[in-house]
């Protein structure tokens, strides 16, 4: 790995010098490089009219599907979450994906209006946003503090995942996740590997990478199960990747004018979005007050950014608003946030990377490199992904310098100079390189870094930039996303732009692919040219420079295969991790560079000619030898020039108008053969043609044609015709040939995979009689941990006893309520029995108070008495009456 290193590292010509830059008025800060010297007009006129707010109507209801993969957690899931947790809790914070899996505990608020307006900005040329008060993009140093995903770990790889030895259902079998939720989570015993591995490949799947198809997939799932393993991974920069793909796509939909359906972490870009443009959100909280949902479903004070963005606010798609966030991206901000994290201190994570202890902390100040470091991020984790293939993304941070808090300066884009800005990889070989190229470039960061968010040189720059790409009328791109927006009459485009004669500026037609510098070569063929030399070697060719083209010594040719047969060996030795691989990978990786060589979409380049944009300093450049250009070999009507480039240590990439000076062909360039106007020059006895190299390589195909056990056995014969026939082939067909003349590397590895098919050849009449003994053991092994696996029935044990505890409880309860019952009730009875009484006395006082009975009944009495009175009155009155008269 540390050779491999090395040797990317002469490739690139990059040196430390190049990206930290003394900054010119602030001692203790920093500038980062590389630093260009030259005009960004090339730069624009090909990709300004690419960034699809400035040639691409804007439609709204064209994002209707592309936000529908979003990580919310459905039922179920946290429960998961908390048995998993228990177990595998530690490993998790190992490796560093806690905070990120920690995410998923909380639904997040979906803001449509930034989502659907914000990817009208983005360059997938340069892979950032392009917007009015400058160009931002989300970095490592995002990565970090949102999510805390490790970068500084190797880059995972799809062709060194390792194969899952156990399968999980497909999405015809599981349709949706609550399905595969009840599918793979269990109640009761241990989390087993295979349950922590479904559990993970549904975290990756639809929390981190929110795939399209909206179900479980098996994209993610090699990358899940080395996870569950333990494997220390660098997931933040595979997630940064995938990010940049995201967008790249998106960018694709939008030029094609086709529905965007591509899925992807938008979550995250929502996060980010918010985070630097939190001053233009009404109510924007202080983060540091912010609450997160544990597993238990309590608000606590957040621990991240991450975990404090995901609790604000969202917003449905409301045309006055998405044309509101519209102008903001448009115009730019006045004094935009560069820099959020100054109150990292408030936060306990990451815990790998703690600004606040910048000066103290060696591994803070390390990761900080990687983040300032120039790379390729990887994409694409599965081999069988018909939509994104193993590749990679350009990570270039010296466009968005001040976001990293150093100070910005005009970018040049190294990476797009040294090789393609994305491509497809199509082996192991290639994928090892590519993620590790820069890797041996270690930048020691002083401890006493001041960060800042100035420029030097970078206005003129921008200011140019943004007379090209913002030279359009606000007003009708408003009223394209809402109908009821006033736009003024006078509002007009701006003037077109023009050259320093006067002349009207050329942009180049808009292409779904990047045009910028699209003749460089393919990063495998850059890989190629790095191989290392001999010293030798190396001084005879820089002595040679003669009117043709010199034939490498065969010295210096035995030790370019040496070094690549001793670099495969490494790779199939016991102790490393490939030690299965076999000779049907190779095949495998053929094809899939065969493939890649028939996609011209992928890893061809235009013919669109760039111009210069290099730093001042020759040391970013590779300088060729001087040699002349042999003679072309013909096939056909077709007629190939090759360019002989002898790499010195020390040298640099040319540029593409050195190419051209120093002998490289520009056929491609022209729209007539550059022979039809020249006299036909004489061939040297010394210039190869086909009749040189058509015996050779008909002696090698009958050779290649033989089985791969006679040839691992003896492979000198095709190291001989190679060593003759190798100066006069093209690059294309000895970048195919030369694993050929190392495969006696693969020579116990053929052996022992022969003998394991012989062996099981021979077993054949056993296998009934194995499958039968095997089914006995199954059967035995199920007893035997029914018998030893004590962990459900303890589980039940313990939920009985509970039970058994709860309901004593409530027989106690119940006990106690009966006994105050029964107290109630005998005190009642004696306060009835003395209410009773007096109750009684209260009534016999009132009655002996009160006459009873009616007035009517009284008067009857009183009159029959008076009756009786009347009665002897009248009596004595006749009595009288007759005697008197007598």
């Amino acid at each position: 790995m540390a050779e491999s290193s090395n040797t990317n590292a002469m490739v690139s010509g990059l040196k430390v010098s190049d990206i930290l830059l003394p900054h010119p008025s602030l001692p203790n800060s920093m500038c980062l490089g590389p630093r260009s010297s030259e005009s960004p007009a090339h730069l624009i006129s090909c990709e300004a009219n690419r960034i699809p707010f400035v040639n691409q109507n804007l439609d709204l209801t064209s994002w209707a599907d592309c936000l529908r993969a979003w990580p919310n957690p459905p039922e179920g899931w946290v429960a998961w979450y908390n048995r998993v947790s228990k177990t595998h809790y530690a490993t998790w914070e190992t490796i560093g994906i806690a905070d990120a899996l920690s995410l998923s505990l909380s639904p997040l608020e979906k803001n449509e209006n930034i989502l659907k307006t914000i990817g009208y900005f983005w360059s997938d040329a340069l892979n950032c946003f392009m917007f009015g008060h400058g160009p931002m993009t989300p970095t490592l140093l995002d990565v970090t503090m949102i999510t805390g995903l490790d970068i500084a770990s190797p880059s995972p790889s799809a062709f060194k995942l390792p194969k899952v030895p156990f399968t999980l259902s497909s999405k015809t079998e599981c349709t949706s996740w609550g399905a595969y939720l009840k599918r793979y989570m269990k109640t009761k015993g241990p989390v087993t590997e295979r349950e922590h591995t479904a559990f993970l490949n549904f975290w990756l799947e639809h929390f981190i990478f929110c795939g399209p198809s909206l179900a479980p997939t098996k994209n993610y799932l090699s990358l899940a199960y080395e996870l569950a393993k333990g494997t220390h991974l660098g997931l933040g920069k595979l997630f940064l990747g995938e990010v940049y793909r995201s967008l790249q796509l998106m960018s694709v939909k939008l030029f094609s004018q086709r529905t965007v359906k591509t899925g992807g972490p938008w979550w995250f870009i929502q996060l980010w979005a918010q985070l630097y443009f939190q001053n233009q959100i009404p109510d924007f909280p202080p983060l540091a007050t912010c609450t997160f949902p544990d597993a238990n479903g309590r608000e606590i004070r957040c621990t991240s950014y991450g975990q404090a963005l995901y609790g604000l606010p969202g917003s449905r798609l409301i045309p006055k608003e998405a044309a509101g966030w519209f102008q903001i991206f448009f115009q730019g901000l006045s004094n935009p946030l560069f820099f959020p994290y100054t109150e990292s201190e408030n936060f306990e994570n990451p815990v790998s990377f703690r600004l606040d202890s910048f000066a103290d902390d060696a591994s803070t100040r390390h990761l900080f490199s990687i983040m300032i470091r120039p790379c390729f991020l990887p994409v694409g984790m599965s081999t069988s992904n018909r939509i994104i293939k193993p590749g990679y993304e350009s990570y270039q941070p010296v466009v968005v310098a001040r976001q990293l808090g150093l100070g910005q300066v005009p970018p040049h884009f190294f990476l797009h100079h040294l090789t393609a800005s994305r491509a497809e990889l199509p082996d192991i070989l290639t994928g090892q390189r590519c993620y590790t190229f820069f890797d041996a470039l270690a930048i020691p960061i002083p401890n006493n870094l001041c960060f800042t968010t100035t420029t030097d040189g970078f206005e003129t720059w921008w200011t140019m930039w943004k007379t090209h790409a913002f030279r359009r009328a606000l007003g009708p791109s408003l009223k394209q996303l809402d109908a009821e927006h006033d736009t003024t009459h006078q509002e007009q485009d701006g003037p077109e732009p023009t050259q320093t004669d006067g002349s009207p500026f050329t942009f180049l037609p808009p292409a779904p692919v990047v045009l910028f510098c699209r003749n460089s070569p393919s990063l495998k063929q850059v890989i190629m040219q790095g191989q290392p030399i001999s010293p030798k070697s190396a001084s005879k060719s820089k002595a040679s420079s003669g009117p043709v083209a010199p034939r490498a010594s065969t010295q210096a040719r035995k030790a370019v295969r040496k070094v690549a047969a001793r670099k495969t060996l490494k790779r199939k030795a016991p102790v490393q991790e490939n030690l299965q691989t076999s000779t049907e990978e190779n095949s495998s990786e053929d094809e899939q560079s065969r493939q890649r060589d028939t996609n011209p979409g992928n890893s061809e380049r235009s013919t669109t000619q760039s111009q210069t944009d290099s730093p001042s300093s020759a040391r970013q450049r590779f300088t060729p030898e001087p040699a002349a250009t042999p003679a072309p070999i013909k096939t056909g009507s077709r007629v190939k020039r090759r360019c002989v480039k002898r790499v010195r240590k020390g040298s640099q990439v040319s540029s593409p108008s050195q190419e051209v000076s120093n002998g490289c062909d520009p056929s491609s360039l022209l729209t007539f053969d550059p022979e039809s106007i020249e006299p036909a020059a004489p061939k040297a006895s010394e210039e190869p043609s086909l009749d040189m190299v058509l015996g050779p390589l008909q002696r090698l195909k009958a050779l290649l044609s033989s089985s791969v056990e006679i040839l691992v056995e003896n492979p000198e014969a095709i190291k001989g015709i190679l060593d003759e026939i190798q100066p006069h082939l093209p690059m294309t067909l000895q970048v195919k040939l030369w694993p050929a003349a190392t495969l006696s590397a693969f020579k116990s590895g053929v052996q022992s995979a022969r003998q394991r098919i012989t062996l099981r050849r021979a077993q054949l009449p056993l296998r009934a009689d194995i499958a039968e003994k095997c089914q006995r053991l199954n059967e035995k092994k199920t007893a035997l941990d029914a018998k030893t696996d004590t962990s459900a029935n303890n589980a039940e044990l313990e939920t009985l006893r509970k039970e058994l505890e709860s309901l004593e409880e409530k027989v106690r309860m119940t006990k106690q309520l009966i006994q105050e019952k029964e107290t109630f009730i005998a005190r009642s009875r004696e306060e009835a029995q003395g209410l009773t009484a007096d109750l009684k006395t209260d009534l016999a006082e009132i009655r002996g108070q009160l006459v009873t009975g009616k007035d009517e009944d009284d008067e009857t009495e009183i009159a029959e008495v008076d009756r009786i009175r009347a009665d002897a009155l009248r009596a004595l009155d006749e009595f009288l009456q007759k005697n008197l008269s007598v």
